[in-house]
């Protein structure tokens, strides 16, 4: 009898529940619950902070992943490192926090992250705009009605226009949410990349 039921079993006929606990009658723990407060989400965002650390943001109209970089912040408050022969001045620092730990970064400070291609960047703060051809007469209007700040425009037409956001998350999580409000042709975060000198 026992030598059919392990056929059984071996063949995936007949389920076996597999537990390491000592009871058998003792129930195994719960996964954690990813809605409850600080478990799924890092605050103000609704991005995973589960270990998997990705975010997305558009660039002309698609979705584009990123991934936090844990190992590196980048620190727009202080001045940057001091730059040494041949190498450009940084606001990259090291970071030995961990992804726990960038959920409460100082103020003017933003993670580090990788995009598709594994290029760095960082949010200095600052979303770029581009307004549908309608509302490029009243530019600051509109943007001031949309509880914006504008910058400056940053081309020629005046179509593209930076507005302020602090450093950080907040400029990436205000970047996405202009966006998907339909309100503006485009939102993008103003992204801070290293540069290679020549």
């Amino acid at each position: 009898m026992q030598a059919v039921i392990l056929v059984l079993v071996l063949a995936g006929l007949v389920p076996v529940a597999v537990s390491n606990a000592a009871d058998a009658r003792q129930a195994l723990p719960r996964k954690p619950d990813a809605a409850l407060p600080g478990k799924g989400a890092m605050p103000g965002t609704g991005q995973p902070t589960n270990g998997s650390g990705r975010f997305h943001w558009y660039e002309n109209g698609e979705i584009r992943t990123l991934r936090v970089d844990p190992a590196w912040i980048a620190d727009f408050a202080s001045p940057p490192t001091a730059s040494t022969r041949g190498k450009a001045r940084t606001p990259l620092k090291r970071f030995i926090g961990g992804e726990k730990a960038l959920e409460s970064l100082p103020a003017g400070a933003s993670p580090v992250f990788r995009d598709e291609n594994g290029a760095a960047r960082a949010l200095a703060g600052g979303v770029v705009v581009r307004l549908r051809d309608a509302d490029v007469p009243r530019a600051r209007s509109h943007l001031a009605d949309a509880g914006l700040v504008p910058v400056r425009p940053i081309d020629p037409e005046g179509r593209n226009w930076l507005v302020q956001s602090p450093p950080g998350l907040p400029s990436l999580e205000l970047a996405n949410q202009l966006h998907e409000s339909g309100r503006f042709e485009s939102a993008t975060p103003d992204w801070w990349r290293p540069r290679a000198l020549k």
